[in-house]
């Protein structure tokens, strides 16, 4: 009969020479993100190149397309691990509604301004019209983690789901609209300074404009 000590080497002898654990595959999963990430953000949508990735994630090609069939699928799990590392609750920051609002929008301008967000929104300003898929990810992105914090946030202050939505949209275009314009022509990133400025007066705006004429 094997000794104890003999079992486990032996188990663990398996474990190498088989599949990798559930924390391996992981982390090999989001080295092949992160790869492909700035593949995008380096050549573009239409200039990655699917090889390139795998190559800087170690990984081949076809292991790649076994969980990703096309460039568009790879490109919204990108932008999915991206936008869940900042995913944003109105329970984060208990207070007014107007706290709340300025709360979310520094958080997320200050993401949506780091040099990797700007870059890959620029391929999807650029490439979107040869492209169609990138204007679909592109707005489901913005349903899931722009809007609709901020959907939510009204709703936990009383306004029913239909309006909370619309008001969410007038919210989030006064909020993010001077970096949208900086990222379209190319200018330079809002500064920590502006930024605070940009959402606090796009919140004040919104209170006393959008809310004040229902």
């Amino acid at each position: 009969m094997p000794s104890s000590q003999g079992v486990k080497a032996a188990t663990l002898h398996n474990r190498r020479a088989g599949r990798p654990s559930a924390r391996e595959a992981e982390l090999k999963h989001e080295a092949m993100l992160e790869a492909a990430l700035e593949e995008f953000a380096r050549a573009g949508f239409h200039g990655a190149s699917i090889r390139a990735i795998a190559d800087k994630a170690g990984l081949s090609t076809r292991t790649l397309y076994n969980r990703y069939p096309d460039k568009a699928a790879l490109f919204a799990a990108c932008l999915e691990m991206s936008s869940l590392r900042v995913q944003y609750r109105p329970s984060d920051k208990p207070g007014t509604l107007y706290e709340q609002l300025v709360h979310f929008g520094r958080i997320m301008q200050a993401k949506l301004n780091e040099d990797r967000s700007t870059r890959l929104a620029r391929v999807i300003l650029r490439e979107a019209a040869s492209f169609p898929q990138l204007r679909d990810i592109s707005q489901s992105q913005f349903h899931r983690f722009q809007l609709g914090p901020v959907q939510r946030i009204l709703e936990a202050h009383g306004f029913p789901t239909d309006q909370a939505e619309r008001l969410g949209e007038a919210y989030a275009t006064l909020a993010f609209q001077k970096w949208q314009a900086r990222t379209m022509y190319n200018e330079a990133p809002l500064t920590p300074a502006e930024i605070d400025q940009q959402i606090e007066s796009a919140t004040t705006l919104f209170l006393s404009g959008a809310l004040a004429s229902l």
